[in-house]
């Protein structure tokens, strides 16, 4: 069985084709993937070490890396270029193509989809368009990423109340959501996969929950978008957030914001730039069109392209490879992992029962455990939150030796 592999960038229709030239046997037929066959697309893993920390940073295919060249080539060489099209129309092409593919891989619409440069960007534009009055509150979780905390803390000049539920033994239920939730809640915030210990929250029961009053359901996807599958319609979601050099394992730089169609008219953005209208409509009077309406309205300026081609080769990886394999198989590592832990009697950050590619259990000088993980070839996180942990993130290249590496090296460590 041979592994995908991307070759030289090929010239198409006048200009670069980045897409991936030999796809893999593994998936082509409609057969369960290879995983350790696809590990070869990732070289840092033909070495003896063990990566174990995708919610930190995700490995880079070859492929991924072959997408960035090729980008890197057109704009060094400043084509080849089609007669009709500037370079940058060339770019531009290319951003709608991978827009549908972001969509597709949400199942939003293509009008739906704004690029971005970070998750927080995302946040800001869902928050910062509401149309905040004083007394109105947002809802939050103490297992949230800092982002939102900090553009809600900006809002309190406003008179806007943060209303925080507390994690109880790692997880945060709907029914401690709904206790907070009232008919002047505008908006229940949430990291879908926390970055902490992995917590899954149940997005369409806090739809229903926030729903039921008005506001608005805002997701930070970062940690479950390439891991787990993900539908924003199915879970009622007003706005996600996310970015693709985790689990997508894909480039930095550029991230995607999911806007409701319906609520896009009325969202204002929380900046505007050339490409935020279609076009300036005249430079005596200085009127633009109106904004449009679709989720383009969000994005102000000229976008990292060498990310959108790098993106691009990343759905393709994640797509081929399968969105319902990778999840059945990171479980399955997890699941692994903490039947191999308990045996040690530690005691997990992560509740029971969760469905996610994150396990974290806590630990006494986790710092120092941390590093003699890393001297052993092996990377996970080691955190200080409310208790000392270590956080394993283990993805689709990931294999069951890797999970019993790691957990003989920890069981050697004394610190």
């Amino acid at each position: 069985m041979v592994a995908s592999r991307l070759g030289l960038a090929s010239i198409k229709n006048g200009h670069m084709d980045t897409n991936i030239v030999e796809a893999s046997e593994t998936t082509s037929s409609g057969a369960a993937p290879d995983f350790e066959t696809l590990r070869r697309d990732f070289p840092p893993l033909e070495t003896d070490r063990v990566y174990l920390d995708t919610a930190f940073v995700g490995l880079m295919s070859r492929q991924v890396k072959a997408a960035h060249e090729a980008f890197l080539e057109e704009r060094y060489r400043f084509g080849p270029i089609p007669p009709d099209k500037t370079i940058l129309g060339v770019w531009m092409a290319k951003t709608e193509e991978v827009r549908g593919k972001a969509a597709s891989f949400l199942g939003a619409k293509e009008k739906e989809i704004a690029f971005t440069y970070c998750t927080g960007c995302g946040s800001n534009i869902a928050l910062k368009g509401i149309d905040w009055r004083r007394g109105d509150n947002a809802v939050i979780d103490d297992l949230e990423f800092s982002t939102d905390f900090h553009i809600l803390n900006s809002l309190r000049e406003r008179g806007v109340e943060m209303r925080i539920a507390r994690s109880d033994n790692g997880a945060v239920s709907p029914d401690q959501f709904e206790a907070l939730v009232d008919k002047r809640t505008r908006a229940l915030c949430v990291t879908h996969v926390s970055h902490h210990n992995g917590f899954r929250h149940d997005l369409k029961k806090l739809t229903e929950i926030v729903h039921a009053h008005g506001g608005y359901l805002i997701v930070d996807g970062a940690q479950s978008v390439g891991a787990i599958k993900v539908n924003v319609k199915e879970e009622g979601v007003d706005f996600l957030s996310c970015i693709p050099y985790k689990w997508l394992n894909g480039p930095n730089g550029v991230g995607f914001l999911y806007v409701r169609e319906d609520l896009i008219d009325s969202h204002p953005p929380d900046r505007l730039g050339w490409s935020s209208t279609d076009e300036f409509t005249s430079l005596e009077t200085m009127e633009s069109t109106p904004l449009p309406d679709h989720a383009k309205r969000f994005q102000y300026g000229t976008l990292s392209y060498e990310g959108i081609y790098a993106l691009d080769a990343a759905f393709d990886y994640i797509n081929r490879v399968g969105i319902e394999a990778i999840e059945k198989h990171n479980l399955n590592l997890v699941r692994m992992l903490r039947e191999r832990l308990r045996e040690r009697e530690v005691q997990f950050y992560t509740p029971e029962n969760n469905r996610s590619s994150i396990l974290s259990f806590y630990t006494e000088n986790e710092k120092a455990l941390g590093s003699e993980l890393k001297k052993k070839g092996i990377n996970v996180t080691a955190r200080r939150g409310k208790e000392g942990h270590i956080r394993v993130s283990p993805h689709f290249y990931n294999t069951e030796e890797d999970i019993e590496a790691f957990v003989e090296a920890y069981a050697g460590i004394k610190i």
